[in-house]
Protein backbone atom coordinates (compact mmCIF):
# COMPACT_ATOMS: atom_id res chain seq x y z
CA UNK A 1 0.00 0.00 0.00
CA UNK A 2 1.82 3.55 -1.30
CA UNK A 3 -0.46 5.95 0.61
CA UNK A 4 0.00 5.03 4.31
CA UNK A 5 2.81 4.26 6.30
CA UNK A 6 2.22 0.43 6.87
CA UNK A 7 2.84 0.47 11.27
CA UNK A 8 1.13 -0.29 14.16
CA UNK A 9 -2.33 -1.28 12.16
CA UNK A 10 -5.32 -1.48 14.21
CA UNK A 11 -8.27 -3.75 13.38
CA UNK A 12 -6.12 -6.90 13.08
CA UNK A 13 -6.32 -9.87 14.93
CA UNK A 14 -3.86 -8.80 18.46
CA UNK A 15 -0.31 -9.47 17.41
CA UNK A 16 2.17 -10.95 19.69
CA UNK A 17 5.82 -12.05 19.94
CA UNK A 18 7.37 -15.20 19.93
CA UNK A 19 10.98 -15.78 20.80
CA UNK A 20 13.04 -16.74 17.68
CA UNK A 21 15.14 -19.96 19.56
CA UNK A 22 16.45 -21.39 16.45
CA UNK A 23 20.27 -21.02 16.72
CA UNK A 24 20.83 -20.52 12.90
CA UNK A 25 17.77 -17.99 12.13
CA UNK A 26 18.90 -15.88 15.22
CA UNK A 27 22.65 -15.97 13.72
CA UNK A 28 21.27 -14.88 10.45
CA UNK A 29 18.96 -12.69 11.59
CA UNK A 30 22.12 -10.89 14.05
CA UNK A 31 23.97 -10.64 10.88
CA UNK A 32 21.81 -8.43 8.64
CA UNK A 33 19.63 -6.55 11.65
CA UNK A 34 22.06 -6.83 14.93
CA UNK A 35 20.52 -5.08 17.98
CA UNK A 36 23.56 -2.70 18.85
CA UNK A 37 21.83 -1.27 21.66
CA UNK A 38 21.92 -4.24 23.74
CA UNK A 39 25.02 -6.37 25.03
CA UNK A 40 25.27 -9.18 22.45
CA UNK A 41 23.42 -11.95 24.73
CA UNK A 42 21.12 -9.84 26.38
CA UNK A 43 19.92 -8.80 22.96
CA UNK A 44 19.89 -12.72 21.71
CA UNK A 45 18.07 -13.21 24.62
CA UNK A 46 14.97 -10.66 25.44
CA UNK A 47 15.13 -9.68 20.96
CA UNK A 48 13.50 -6.17 22.15
CA UNK A 49 14.65 -4.62 18.81
CA UNK A 50 13.27 -7.62 16.94
CA UNK A 51 10.43 -7.64 18.98
CA UNK A 52 9.79 -4.50 18.52
CA UNK A 53 9.87 -3.79 14.52
CA UNK A 54 7.66 -7.11 14.04
CA UNK A 55 4.70 -5.60 16.25
CA UNK A 56 5.19 -2.42 15.09
CA UNK A 57 5.70 -3.10 11.08
CA UNK A 58 4.97 -6.64 11.09
CA UNK A 59 1.08 -6.22 12.76
CA UNK A 60 -0.24 -4.55 8.99
CA UNK A 61 0.61 -7.77 7.50
CA UNK A 62 0.30 -10.57 10.17
CA UNK A 63 -2.71 -12.58 8.31
CA UNK A 64 0.00 -12.99 4.96
CA UNK A 65 3.17 -12.97 6.95
CA UNK A 66 3.44 -14.86 10.29
CA UNK A 67 6.21 -14.28 12.66
CA UNK A 68 8.85 -16.45 10.56
CA UNK A 69 7.71 -15.35 7.19
CA UNK A 70 8.01 -11.84 7.81
CA UNK A 71 11.69 -12.23 8.91
CA UNK A 72 12.50 -14.47 6.09
CA UNK A 73 10.99 -11.20 3.83
CA UNK A 74 12.99 -8.70 5.44
CA UNK A 75 15.83 -10.48 5.46
CA UNK A 76 15.66 -11.31 1.67
CA UNK A 77 14.63 -7.21 1.04
CA UNK A 78 18.11 -6.80 3.05
CA UNK A 79 19.86 -9.15 0.64
CA UNK A 80 18.39 -7.62 -2.36
CA UNK A 81 18.95 -4.43 -1.55
CA UNK A 82 22.31 -3.98 -0.07
CA UNK A 83 21.90 -0.06 0.99
CA UNK A 84 25.50 0.17 2.27
CA UNK A 85 27.03 -0.73 -0.92
CA UNK A 86 24.50 1.11 -2.80
CA UNK A 87 25.53 4.47 -0.62
CA UNK A 88 29.43 3.27 -1.38
CA UNK A 89 29.03 3.02 -4.89
CA UNK A 90 27.26 6.45 -5.06
CA UNK A 91 30.19 8.21 -3.06
CA UNK A 92 28.65 8.43 0.01
CA UNK A 93 30.27 6.83 3.17
CA UNK A 94 29.86 6.55 7.03
CA UNK A 95 31.81 9.78 8.69
CA UNK A 96 31.02 12.26 6.56
CA UNK A 97 28.05 14.60 5.56
CA UNK A 98 25.63 14.60 2.96
CA UNK A 99 22.20 15.78 1.20
CA UNK A 100 19.46 14.49 2.15
CA UNK A 101 18.69 14.92 -1.73
CA UNK A 102 21.74 13.04 -2.72
CA UNK A 103 21.66 10.56 -0.51
CA UNK A 104 17.93 10.01 -1.74
CA UNK A 105 18.74 9.90 -5.29
CA UNK A 106 21.42 6.84 -4.76
CA UNK A 107 18.41 4.60 -2.73
CA UNK A 108 16.12 5.66 -5.74
CA UNK A 109 18.51 3.92 -7.81
CA UNK A 110 17.81 0.13 -6.55
CA UNK A 111 14.41 0.94 -4.58
CA UNK A 112 12.70 2.81 -7.66
CA UNK A 113 10.60 4.78 -5.58
CA UNK A 114 12.02 7.98 -3.25
CA UNK A 115 12.82 6.57 0.09
CA UNK A 116 10.77 7.89 3.27
CA UNK A 117 13.91 9.07 5.19
CA UNK A 118 14.57 11.46 8.42
CA UNK A 119 17.12 13.22 9.65
CA UNK A 120 17.76 12.80 13.62
CA UNK A 121 20.28 15.52 15.02
CA UNK A 122 22.48 13.83 17.53
CA UNK A 123 23.23 16.25 20.30
CA UNK A 124 26.92 15.95 22.23
CA UNK A 125 26.56 13.13 24.99
CA UNK A 126 23.87 11.21 23.09
CA UNK A 127 24.59 7.52 22.75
Amino acid sequence: NNSVMLNNCAGYPEVSYDIIRDARKISELDKRWPQLKYDYQFGIDEQYLWKKEFLKHGSCGIKRYPQPAYFDLAMNLKDKFDLLSTLRNHGITPGSTYQLDDIEKAIKTVSIKVPSLKCIEKYPGDV
